[in-house]
């Protein structure tokens, strides 16, 4: 079977990441006024955002893009993704994004991860228990 997509790994939040995001239409150079939304999971090549807000996947003029704003340890990270999927749930609009691919952002995203991960886990004095 092929896979249209890269194999990442992907990062699940215990507690979902606030984040902003801006609606892009393709060959436009219009961006919508900022909404809230929450990150679920993300990977080097995408991410699981909800929001209260009801997106178009597809637009009369072209593709929605939207451009991801997030903080995942330190360093604000701004990246554009095309929606590839869209569910309604309780809580509002699960949304399936597919990052353009940008290498420094990806290794960004997992420099920032690797930081974050290590302050979850604490200190270790290189003990095993």
């Amino acid at each position: 079977m092929l896979y249209k997509r890269h194999e990442y790994f992907r990062h699940s939040f215990g507690t979902p990441l606030e984040a902003t995001f801006r609606i892009l239409v393709e060959g436009s150079t219009n961006e919508s006024n900022p909404g809230k939304c929450l990150l679920l999971d993300i990977s080097p090549g995408g991410s699981k955002i909800i929001s209260s807000f009801d997106l178009p996947v597809e637009g009369m003029s072209g593709s929605i893009h939207l451009k991801l704003e997030f903080t995942l340890f330190e360093t604000p990270i701004d990246i554009d993704g095309k929606i590839a999927w869209k569910k309604h749930t309780v809580d509002g609009f699960q949304y399936g994004i597919d990052f353009v691919e940008d290498p420094s952002v990806a290794k960004l995203i997992v420099d920032e991860l690797k930081l974050r991960r290590r302050t979850e886990i604490g200190p270790t004095d290189g003990k095993k228990s």
